[in-house]
């Protein structure tokens, strides 16, 4: 139960292995379209010390667009980005940096807030596999990406070689 939101949440099986490796490899932005308050509450959970997000959190008023996502308000080149989330219709301009991942439904009201009619992780009495669960599927994903795209690959003239995580 969150102390400052009427909310209960609860962190998704391997979160904590994934934010710290992912971190060793990619500068890492909390994005939601949803408010400042609730952006900053969940990142107090998912990153209580600030080691992943300490001033990397974008919210619904730092967006350019109502109700989408841009990569006009993150640093550095669209080519060099990759977009992990769960909602594919909020990066309309920026699919092809999109790793699409499955949404965590643990609770029955979040199976219901989404249109699912089915039982919950929760209600099944189960959770998702540490070691084979999203998280650790998307993390090999993310090694294998950063390994193929932004490892130094110097080209015949001694320049570094252009890559697109496009």
């Amino acid at each position: 139960m969150l102390e400052s939101m009427p909310m209960l949440t609860k962190l998704r099986p391997f979160v904590c292995i994934f934010l710290k490796e992912a971190s060793k490899m990619f500068e890492m932005y909390v994005y939601t379209t949803g408010e400042q308050f609730y952006a900053l509450e969940m990142v107090k959970v998912l990153d209580p010390r600030t080691v992943y997000f300490s001033s990397s959190v974008i919210s619904q008023a730092d967006s350019t667009q109502r109700h989408q996502k841009g990569l006009d308000v993150v640093l550095g080149p669209d080519s060099a980005v990759l977009i992990l989330d769960n909602t594919e219709r909020v990066w309309k301009n920026h699919k092809d940096n999109l790793i699409l991942m499955e949404r965590y439904h643990f609770f029955a009201s979040s199976c219901h807030q989404f249109g699912f009619h089915c039982k919950s992780l929760s209600e099944l009495k189960s959770d998702e596999s540490e070691p084979d669960g999203a998280l650790a599927t998307i993390l090999k994903v993310l090694q294998q990406t950063h390994s193929t795209l932004f490892d130094l690959v110097l080209n015949q003239f001694g320049r570094k070689s252009g890559r697109d995580a496009r």
